[in-house]
């Protein structure tokens, strides 16, 4: 389904006028590789919570602050922590700035917000070659 999910939309771009060049292939290979990796593991760890013993989940809604700006890139973004068990993208901004993440567990909030731009979005950017300019920051 990931490699689908990113294939079809890189497909029928031409059609649907949506110009987003890959500036380094590799790179979206290791990444497809990496959340491909991701999805096993927290599978894993999402059951361990759900099933284990002590079953004290810690739900947090973040807001993870983005720096991609192009929608294709933040429609990646937003799939791939969708893909990810125990986390859900649930909205977008008005202004396309902040992605609302729904997270089934997390003792940290600034670390979890700080862990995804890290691990995914940044992994976009160099894909894409979108510049940087934004910070983590904290979000209530």
């Amino acid at each position: 389904g990931l490699i689908l999910g990113i294939a079809i939309p890189l497909w029928v771009r031409h059609a649907l006028a949506i110009h987003l060049p890959i500036r380094k292939p590799f790179a979206l290979l290791a990444y497809i590789a990496l959340v491909l990796r991701d999805i096993i593991v927290a599978n894993f760890v999402v059951a361990k919570q759900v099933l284990g013993p002590n079953r004290a989940l810690q739900p947090h809604f973040l807001n993870i602050p983005l720096t991609v700006s192009h929608p294709t890139a933040i429609s990646l973004l937003a799939s791939t922590i969708t893909l990810t068990p125990g986390t859900v993208s649930c909205e977008l901004s008005q202004d396309g700035r902040t992605l609302r993440v729904h997270a089934l567990h997390t003792l940290d909030s600034v670390a979890e917000v700080a862990g995804m731009k890290e691990r995914y979005e940044r992994r976009l950017i160099r894909i894409f070659g979108e510049k940087s300019t934004s910070t983590v920051q904290e979000h209530p």
